[in-house]
């Protein structure tokens, strides 16, 4: 199979996953949204937020580290080492994560009510949320021990379509048969307990290891001291996540919080685009950066940006132009926010579009580089949150997470240029560009006959007129022989293409 192709089936198949956990969460996030409004919903926000963060602490890159261990051992020679650094990470990581819910619990009376002066529901759900950590952290490695054996659909049963479906159903449960409360609440720990009996039973199936050989396991210091270093990537990059949402309740309420989120949930979809394609092009990129095929890196490296590209300006044309009908899903309160939307949809595509950078310069060696480019966008973030919020709130927030994304997206791209030689600028990139202006032109004329219809109408209409008019434009430009190759590793327009 060539690189197009490659890349096209294993960003389907990750997208696939994706696309349905993210869906999941969508649904959830806008029913909690116009069942529980803007406060309860800021307050799961926040929350939320904070236990992604401790969560990170709580796995000391022990994923990335059990990932990297597993795969360079034999399954049929190695089964006994493969176990013991499984053991190994599952007792490390049990142990961190219970020491930052202990630590969590203790100290949330002094986040809610000194550091964020929020009310005391926001304490309660901390420290459900908090009991969730164990149980997530020790699913995801146990998730990516099960990737080290190249098996990604274990990963993605769970982790993409197991946990986002209980997380729904729990929470419609929970409002329809306890109480609004508890709708914020339990979910969370639910999904988490169910994930992890479900994972660790995978994992049992895969690796053989027994829930003995995980108590006894030794601390292996090869492996933490691998690991730990990536956390503190990851808690950069996490913090840069939620860093809106964490100033935004500091600045302001729960109520301010709850009104941004919809936004935030929904211009994160195009981070799934960027996040299936970047899944199969990291490895690929290493592999062409090892073998010193520079050529094939440079065009591997345009290829994913062009098509990042072709695939976000249809969705990323719904959210800018319709952005009033998007958030009316949510509830009409949240229409007010339809301008974040839009900061944030354009922040999220320039992502998408510049993204390939990093993993190029990572893949490449530069990791250091790649570190620093991340501490600079945290600090340039931080620093904008701390300006824009108290004068301009909500669109001060979205303006800081735009203009920090743009800049270290920028600078990633102009170091691959400088150092590795490549740019993911070609001609091939003019036809996606003038076909995405063309649909922009169209579909603006046109919002003014669509909003009459029902939401859901006008988004259907909208979203189907806006994948026609870009995808026939690129037609009647010619598809190239490269982008052939890639729609037909999706396994679509077989016929079309063989034409």
């Amino acid at each position: 199979m060539n690189t197009a192709s490659k890349i096209a089936k294993e960003s389907a198949i990750t997208f696939t996953g994706l696309v349905y956990g993210n869906v999941n969460r969508y649904v959830y996030t806008a029913l909690l949204a116009r069942w529980v409004g803007p406060e309860f919903l800021g307050i799961y926000s926040l929350a939320n937020s904070i236990m992604l963060i401790a969560e990170v602490l709580a796995k000391m890159g022990l994923e990335t580290g059990i990932m990297r261990f597993v795969s360079r051992l034999n399954p049929d020679t190695d089964q006994e080492k493969i176990q013991s650094v499984i053991g190994s990470a599952i007792k490390m990581t049990a142990i961190f994560s219970l020491a930052i819910m202990v630590g969590l619990i203790v100290s949330s009376g002094a986040i809610v009510h000194q550091l964020l002066n929020e009310r005391a529901l926001l304490a309660s759900v901390l420290i459900i949320f908090a009991i969730a950590i164990p149980f997530n952290a020790l699913t995801l490695v146990s998730a990516y021990a099960t990737q080290g054996f190249k098996r990604l659909k274990y990963k993605t049963m769970v982790t993409q379509f197991l946990n986002p479906t209980v997380l729904l159903f729990s929470m419609i449960g929970c409002y329809f048969f306890i109480s609004v409360e508890s709708a914020i609440m339990f979910p969370m720990l639910t999904t988490g307990v169910i994930g992890f009996f479900v994972m660790t039973k995978v994992l049992k199936s895969v690796s053989g290891i027994q829930v003995g050989q995980m108590i006894g396991g030794s601390f292996d210091q090869a492996l933490l001291k691998f690991s730990y270093p990536l956390m503190f990537v990851t808690i950069l990059q996490t913090f840069m996540h939620w860093m809106d949402i964490l100033m935004l309740g500091y600045f302001a309420d729960a109520s301010v919080v709850g009104m941004y989120h919809p936004a935030v949930r929904t211009a994160g979809l195009l981070q799934a685009l960027l996040l299936s394609f970047l899944s199969i092009y990291a490895p690929m990129a290493s592999q062409f950066h090892g073998e010193g095929n520079k050529e094939k890196l440079s065009s591997t490296y345009q290829l994913v940006s062009r098509w990042l590209l072709m695939c976000a300006i249809p969705i990323a044309s719904i959210f800018i132009i319709f952005p009033e009908k998007v958030l009316l899903l949510f509830g009409s309160e949240y229409v007010a926010s339809s301008q974040i939307l839009v900061i944030l949809t354009v922040a999220t595509l320039i992502q998408a579009i510049l993204g390939a950078a990093g993993p190029t310069l990572s893949m490449s060696g530069y990791t250091r580089l790649v570190l620093w480019n991340t501490i600079g966008a945290f600090i340039l973030n931080f620093g904008l949150n701390i300006w824009l919020i108290p004068q301009y709130g909500i669109t001060g927030a979205a303006m800081a997470t735009l203009i920090s994304l743009t800049a270290v997206g920028l600078a990633r791209v102009i170091e691959v240029g400088i150092i590795l030689k490549m740019s993911f600028i070609n001609q091939k990139l003019i036809k996606p560009i003038i076909a995405g202006s063309i649909t922009f032109g169209i579909l603006g004329p046109l919002k003014p006959f669509l909003m009459d219809y029902h939401t859901l109408i006008t988004l259907m209409i909208a979203g189907l007129t806006s994948v026609l008019i870009f995808g026939t434009l690129i037609w009647l430009m010619k598809i190239d022989a490269e982008d052939k190759e890639f729609l037909n590793g999706l396994g679509i327009l077989k016929r079309l293409i063989k034409r």
